[in-house]
């Protein structure tokens, strides 16, 4: 039995291949790099059993080369959950470039929680430009999008204050205490998400999301190859699709296939279709 995950920093999603049918479950995202060994357990320990597995099969937040640590910690992790040692662990980046070009050539992307890019080519990386985290930045990412609009919202630019407050039950104490003293501030900052999607017809939040995602672009899509057709992974795509492709297609990308999450890719690529 084969397993696949595509995991972000909210959200993973697994897909059990036994070779006649697949199940999808998911669970709580996973970031090796944020998430100690006792959160990985706690992750694992929501999915159902699998049976007998013969391979795992993970792309992650925090993981791959540029993580070494993190992505052994996550490998001995899902060996001792799963009882095999055929286990490889991935960048979530590598594996929204092969669900999304498989062996071909393209600029992958995720925006998701956070956002990331690269150029890719044969099913491998080519060239990444750092995405730097939620703190350093992440541009276009849901963590992006919640950040901006919370100083929006507190500093006037945005005249949704009341609105918001009363919908989530939050307080501006509560706001503060959540981001700087409390764990999973991405996460928190990136749940405002629904509610900014809600209220894209507002012209200060809709030049808020086309802002975000231009900087994205900017920042990161203009430092590659130009000319290939740029493809995204994600929730924030997905969801906010329209707009993305508005805010790229001003900066001169082709835009190609855009899709909630890379899974259903990734079973191809490791099926060899």
């Amino acid at each position: 039995m084969l397993i696949i995950a595509d995991s972000g920093s909210t959200k993973c999603t697994w897909i059990v291949d036994d070779g006649a049918r697949t199940t999808t479950v998911r669970t709580r995202g996973i970031n090796a790099v944020q998430h100690s060994e006792e959160q990985i357990r706690e992750t694992l320990a929501e999915l159902p059993p699998c049976g007998a597995v013969t391979a795992v099969r993970f792309y992650g937040a925090g993981c791959g080369a540029t993580f070494p640590g993190a992505s052994e910690k996550m490998r001995r992790e899902l060996a001792a959950h799963f009882g095999t040692e055929d286990v490889t662990v991935e960048s979530d980046l590598l594996g929204a470039a092969r669900a999304l070009f498989g062996r071909g050539e393209g600029i992958a992307c995720i925006l998701g929680t956070g956002s990331n890019s690269c150029w890719c080519r044969g099913g491998e990386i080519r060239q990444n430009v750092p995405p730097l985290g939620y703190v350093l930045g992440d541009e276009g990412g849901g963590v992006h999008l919640g950040r901006n609009f919370l100083n929006g919202i507190f500093k006037g630019h945005i005249p949704l204050k009341e609105e918001f407050l009363s919908a989530t039950g939050l307080s501006y104490e509560e706001i503060i205490r959540r981001v700087y003293r409390e764990p999973y501030a991405s996460r928190f900052l990136a749940s405002f998400a629904p509610f900014i999607h809600a209220h894209a017809t507002c012209p200060e939040v809709r030049e808020m999301v086309l802002r975000s995602f231009r900087d994205f672009a900017t920042r990161n899509l203009s430092r590659y190859p130009q000319g290939l057709a740029v493809s995204f992974a994600g929730g924030i795509a997905a969801h906010f699709e329209p707009l993305l492709r508005e805010a790229l297609a001003a900066e001169g990308c082709r835009i190609g296939t855009i899709v909630e999450s890379p899974a259903e890719g990734l079973l191809e690529y490791h099926h060899g279709r």
